[in-house]
């Protein structure tokens, strides 16, 4: 069974999200002679670069297996992604929220996506449809890191969907605050970075 890891390396050489293809196949390259993993994708912030890697069959990666990614930045992190999907099963739907706030302020809108579509699967109502404008503004900005704008702005638009009726707060998001600043890349056509505010 194939495992999937998140590894995290600097971006001390300000790769762009525009980049992204270029970095993906430089990664490839350097791997084609490791014969345990494969990148999945990548995904470019502004601190660093997200690698989604599968090991084959059961073979596991260490950071000391990690060497051939020396050319493109630092390691900064290697992390399995089986154990972060067990921590997500124990948490409420509040601290959820928070963590994916947390998440998508730090540029981890793949992660963020994820916690909240833990929550959303088991909700109903406005909240059902609340958390899913947020995991399209999440899934957008992923779209965003691998330079595919024409996407990013699709997704962003849909996400306009799900805040039908919205309330000003919702987990302590000021809505109204993200809401503006999503109108307002849509009509500007820039892809600006957005944090979420708490009240």
């Amino acid at each position: 069974m194939n495992k999937r890891y998140l590894v995290y390396l600097g971006n001390k050489n300000n790769y762009l999200p525009a980049n992204s293809k270029a970095v993906l196949h430089s990664l490839r390259m350097l791997l084609q002679n490791y014969g345990n993993a494969v990148v999945r994708d990548i995904r470019i912030s502004s601190y660093f670069i997200e690698i989604d890697v599968s090991t084959h069959d059961d073979n596991s990666l260490s950071p000391n297996d990690l060497e051939f990614f020396g050319p493109i930045d630092v390691l900064g992190s290697l992390i399995r992604l089986e154990e972060l999907n067990e921590v997500n099963d124990f948490i409420s739907r509040e601290d959820a929220v928070m963590s994916s706030i947390f998440l998508f302020n730090m540029e981890r809108y793949w992660k963020s996506h994820e916690v909240l579509e833990g929550i959303w699967k088991d909700s109903k109502g406005q909240t059902k449809s609340l958390l899913n404008g947020l995991i399209l503004v999440n899934a957008a900005y992923v779209h965003f890191q691998k330079g595919e704008n024409a996407i990013y702005f699709s997704i962003l638009n849909r996400s306009f969907e799900k805040f039908k009726d919205y309330p000003k707060y919702f987990y302590d998001i000021d809505l109204e605050f993200l809401l503006n600043d999503v109108n307002k890349i849509i009509h500007t056509k820039d892809p600006s970075i957005i944090k979420m505010s708490l009240k």
